[in-house]
């Protein structure tokens, strides 16, 4: 049961929040369908990512800040723990960071939404079976929970973006965060970013 939610949240990571919300939305490196959006911000949601508004503002005001103290969860400057167990908010995302996602109704659905469709999920797999609530809900949040904490507090070292082989494993292969820093759109990071691989095969 519990491998079986590991490989879904792999599955998860890989379409909802590398390629979904970090790659497609944060950073607009390809196009995909509108059909496409709607997959990958429901399994980002699974992930508990929240707003997509929320995550993809704060993810675009910390490459526009890295490493300072108006970077939204630097180790160096929120504190190594607070990183690591998402003991950060940013309270208003300014409207520049996220003006055109507001054109998104997609977007916006699941920013208006959100709770209430990961709630009516969790609802509707317990009442299926509790090994398929542990399975498809509870694993991925949880695993997506510690996991965005790993690639936050890891992530960077000494106030720059670093290599770390730890962050791949849960993250699809994005353990690469110091090129992606260099350059935000470049989609493929290296052969072992396999988010990456997959998004150009399908998305270019």
């Amino acid at each position: 049961m519990l491998l079986v939610g590991f490989i879904w949240y792999q599955f998860i990571a890989m379409f909802g929040l590398s390629i979904g919300l970090h790659r497609k939305f944060a950073h607009k490196q390809f196009e995909t369908s509108k059909g496409f959006e709607v997959f990958a911000l429901f399994l980002a949601m699974l992930a508990g990512s929240r707003s997509p508004l929320g995550w993809v503002g704060a993810h675009r005001i910390h490459h526009r800040h890295s490493d300072t103290e108006e970077d939204p969860h630097s180790p160096t400057h929120k504190g190594f723990w607070n990183v690591l167990l998402n003991n950060w908010r940013v309270k208003q995302i300014p409207r520049h960071y996220v003006r055109d996602l507001y054109r998104n109704p997609r977007i916006m659905f699941f920013h208006k939404h959100w709770l209430k469709l990961h709630i009516a999920t969790a609802v509707i797999t317990l009442l299926i079976s509790v090994p398929i609530f542990i399975m498809f809900v509870l694993s991925p949040l949880v695993l997506g929970f510690v996991s965005y904490g790993i690639f936050n507090a890891l992530g960077h070292k000494e106030s720059k973006p670093v290599y770390n082989w730890f962050i791949g494993i849960l993250s699809a292969g994005e353990q690469h965060h110091d090129v992606h820093h260099v350059n935000p759109g470049q989609i493929q990071l290296s052969k072992y970013d396999f988010a990456g691989l997959v998004a150009t095969k399908l998305f270019t």
